[in-house]
């Protein structure tokens, strides 16, 4: 039996008073995952704060801590190899040193920002700069050198001083000024060395092909090994999910829901995980046949913007998983089983 792993990014939330006191995902109208929670076994996982540390775990059974900017080079395929650090960066504004992490980012904006970066790129030379932009006006950026800033990270509230970007100052200035007020801030800085000796204590990786639009997620398969596929969207990953389950076992991230709960707007919310639960319910008949697990890596507050850490839900069905037809699928509780045995126990995960 096929196995089928879908990942909700950041689909956990606080409870809201305009839907009566429930979550997005308990208030939601999504026939597939709960039929999947109904007809099998749910519970809950330890969450984590950020996607690649979620991952690490999940995947090879021990809490590894790889710097975000490092899994994301590895992701976009940019050099992190010996003497190289890499960074993630997040659109920010920037008022008297507070941080307020943009991601409400326009189309026009995000192009403004594109051209900012090549614009000033030079400001870096001295570093051997390697830059790729991605969606929502994010980035990867890896540069010659061994030290590593310690910078505020988002989403939460954050402040910054000149002092503190050290050699990335005038290009996050004159990103800044190009823009009209948009900085492009690192963060999540690491060496690639340090992920090559990690890779070196890993001895047992699941044989999963990684379907994803992140490079959190593709970096985190790429770095174990695993084959990965690029898509553009959730739509698009359904698709292809429901094809490759004919070769291999499938791990499907879809990272739409932690994007839209950063922008504040929990009916947005509500209404996407909506709309992925349609599109999943097209792919029925193929997913019956399978295994299927949901996970959620941790929660993100469709209030504030802020990720949250918490007890995270699992809902499995398929091979020895028979449920009751009791729970949807939600932060409802249950046995809590550790992250790093989550798969061996509920898929019966059999790794390499």
């Amino acid at each position: 039996m096929r196995n089928l792993i879908i990942l909700l990014d950041g689909a956990a939330d606080e409870r809201i008073s305009i839907f009566n006191n429930r979550t997005p995902l308990e208030a939601a109208r999504k026939d597939f995952m709960d039929s999947v929670a109904r007809d099998g076994k749910v519970g809950t996982t330890d969450g984590k704060d950020y996607t690649h540390t979620f991952l690490l775990e999940l995947l090879t059974g021990k809490p590894y801590d790889i710097p975000r900017g490092v899994i994301e080079a590895y992701g976009l395929e940019l050099p992190i190899g010996e003497g190289r650090v890499a960074y993630r960066m997040t659109p920010a504004r920037v008022h008297d040193h507070n941080v307020d992490w943009y991601y409400n980012i326009t189309c026009d904006e995000e192009m403004f920002l594109q051209r900012a970066i090549i614009k000033n790129r030079s400001k870096l030379s001295d570093m051997d700069p390697k830059i790729l932009a991605y969606h929502g006006g994010k980035g990867v950026l890896t540069v010659k050198g061994d030290e590593i800033l310690d910078l505020p990270k988002p989403p939460g509230p954050a402040r910054i001083s000149s002092e503190d970007l050290g050699p990335f100052l005038d290009f996050a200035k004159g990103v800044r000024e190009s823009t009209g007020g948009i900085a492009l801030l690192p963060w999540g800085g690491g060496l690639g060395k340090v992920a090559v000796d990690v890779r070196r204590e890993i001895s047992r990786v699941p044989d999963l092909t990684v379907i994803s639009k992140s490079p959190s997620a593709l970096g985190v398969g790429k770095f174990l090994g695993m084959e990965t596929m690029r898509v553009p969207g959730f739509k698009e990953g359904i698709k292809v999910a429901a094809q490759a389950l004919d070769k291999n076992d499938v791990f499907l991230h879809i990272e739409e829901t932690d994007d839209v709960s950063h922008k504040c707007n929990p009916k947005n919310k509500l209404q996407l995980i909506e709309e992925i639960d349609r599109e999943l319910s097209r792919y029925e008949k193929s997913f019956r046949e399978c295994r299927v697990a949901l996970l959620i890596d941790h929660g993100a507050s469709s209030v504030t913007g802020e990720h949250m850490r918490m007890k995270v839900p699992y809902a499995v069905r398929g091979g020895r998983w028979k449920g009751k037809g009791k729970n949807g699928f939600h932060e409802n509780g249950g046995e809590n089983l550790p992250l790093g045995t989550l798969l061996d126990t509920i898929l019966e995960y059999r790794t390499l």
